[in-house]
């Protein structure tokens, strides 16, 4: 690698958008020198994603961040579904029993206002996002990545050791990589407006409409005042029509009545656009050092509301990773499991969203006749089922992702996530495991004398790493030690029996890296030195 002294920055991240945004902050917070390069020469005002996924909120929370988006947000708490222009059933997250989450809902938050809050967070860590930069080529070493391009001032040149591509859909990074972007545009066009909604169902609930293969969406924001509503204009002119025309407000709402099934009148936008969705996705999210995150990898349907909460971990997969390589406390391997754990996750959601919106946007064929009976099935009557629930929360949150090589045994394994849990009334797994940082978690259901505290203890000062033991004790108490008040700690992390005991490497990103049954750190020394 190049001396630092050769090089702008460490990392460079093309793309201000949010999963630029947050791969950004999180390198800043593992003290990586990173610089932002965006080509509009303002923030958007203008939001296409909303919902913030309890996957997401999880990383919010990991560093510090979460309050500031709750007291913005909406906590939405289910999806009530219409077909045919009557009610149909829904989900209700209050019912999916996930209390490994602290945060059972789906928070509506225009992009716009995330945006602003990483913005202001990568500022207050000494970053400022540099626009009005359009990247025109780039060329690659051993020792580093070499960025021109032109600015506000002229020609610029930024060298630095890696270089992370989020700069959207058409990403002049993925362009330049020679990465493909195989896929194809959906036929109709999604019509968006922020407006008054005159009906009588109430504003603070998610809702979505299917009518006949016509689309809408309700979505509660902030206040009562404006509501942001969608709809996919399934008109057979809309494939061959320009997704840049203005969008009017009384096109907006036939196309919205539409899908709701008798008419809806809209009023006082604050905001109309449309545009056109693609289902596509690159076939590799790494090229040396350069790599692709967010839309510039992976772009679909919003059905779901996945597409931003990908981005955003996709970002927090690669930049603990670049991280480590950076600081030469990891190989160069390592950066090869993020294509290897995150393309998997952007082509299943491709799938997933594609039929999904194809069954609900078809016009005629086999999929339209299976629409009714489908949706009546999922949301209805099977919608009361408490698995049900579980399940669909669960996918929709993207909590339940789990990346290859889990090892056989008690969940949560090498490569599935940590989840959250009580330990006692002032303290859960995830106010332990914080800061964006690899954390050592030691378990015993079988209660400790002060002993094995000790000798515990003792074991643990030598990672270079936060650690934690939670323990039951013979008697009293130990500041060594954080006591469980429940068994809830322990039934999560797969300890069922009186004497179980694990200890767990957990990843910064709050994937397990490792587990070992025991108390037996010496296995985990070797495993994290690779021997």
């Amino acid at each position: 690698m190049a001396a630092v002294a050769d090089r702008d920055c460490d990392v460079l991240v093309v793309g201000a958008g949010p999963t630029g945004l947050m791969a950004a902050t999180l390198l800043r917070r593992r003290g990586v020198r990173v610089r932002v390069v965006e080509k509009r020469a303002e923030a958007s005002r203008e939001s296409q994603a909303f919902a913030i996924q309890a996957r997401t909120l999880e990383l919010f929370g990991s560093i510090g961040l979460v309050e500031s988006f709750l007291d913005r947000g909406v906590m939405n708490t289910g999806v009530e579904f219409h077909l045919g222009g009557r009610p149909l059933g829904g989900l209700d997250f209050d019912r999916a029993d996930s209390p490994d989450t602290p945060f059972p809902f789906i928070l509506m938050l225009p992009q716009a206002e995330t945006e602003a809050l990483l913005i202001a967070d990568l500022e207050a860590q000494g970053v400022r996002v540099e626009r009005g930069v359009e990247v025109a080529r780039l060329a690659q070493d051993a020792a580093g990545v070499t960025v021109r391009g032109t600015g506000p001032e002229g020609e610029v040149s930024i060298r630095s050791a890696f270089l992370v591509g989020a700069d959207g859909a058409h990403s002049i990074v993925r362009k330049a990589l020679g990465l493909s972007f195989a896929g194809a545009p959906y036929d109709q066009h999604f019509l968006l407006a922020d407006c008054r909604v005159d009906w009588d169902l109430g504003h603070h609930r998610f809702r979505g409409f299917v009518n006949a293969g016509a689309l809408g969406l309700f979505l509660p924001l902030k206040g009562e005042a404006l509501s942001r509503v969608m709809a996919a204009d399934t008109r057979p002119e809309a494939a061959t029509g320009d997704p840049r025309a203005p969008l009017g407000l009384p096109e907006m709402q036939a196309a919205f009545s539409a899908a709701v099934g008798h008419p809806v009148r809209l009023r006082d936008a604050a905001w109309t656009s449309r545009y056109r969705i693609h289902h596509r996705g690159v076939e590799r999210y790494r090229v040396g050092r350069a790599f692709v995150a967010g839309d510039a990898a992976h772009i679909h349907s919003p059905a779901g509301g996945q597409g931003m909460n990908t981005g955003l971990q996709d970002a927090a997969n690669l930049a603990w990773k670049l991280a480590e390589v950076v600081q030469g406390t990891a190989g160069d391997a390592l950066l090869d499991s993020y294509d290897a754990e995150r393309r998997p996750v952007g082509e299943a959601v491709l799938r997933q969203t594609d039929r999904l919106f194809s069954v609900v946007a078809a016009q005629r064929g086999w999929r339209a006749a299976l629409r009714g009976p489908l949706m009546t099935a999922v949301f209805g009557g099977a919608a009361e089922l408490g698995a049900v629930q579980r399940r669909a929360f669960r996918t929709v949150s993207e909590i339940d992702i789990a990346y290859p090589g889990a090892s056989k045994g008690p969940h949560p394994r090498a490569g599935e996530r940590a989840p959250d849990a009580a330990i006692n009334r002032r303290t859960r797994v995830f106010d332990l495991i914080t800061g964006y940082r690899p954390h050592l978690l030691a378990l015993s259901r079988r209660p400790l004398g002060p002993e094995a505290v000790e000798a515990a203890r003792a074991a643990m000062e030598g990672f270079r790493m936060p650690s934690h033991l939670v323990a039951r004790l013979v008697a009293g108490r130990d500041p060594r030690a954080v006591v469980p008040e429940t068994a809830a700690v322990f039934e999560a992390y797969g300890l069922h029996g009186p004497a179980d005991q694990a200890v767990l490497v957990i990843r910064p990103d709050g994937y397990v890296a490792w587990r070992g049954e025991g108390l037996d750190l010496t296995a985990a020394r070797r495993a994290l030195s690779g021997r």
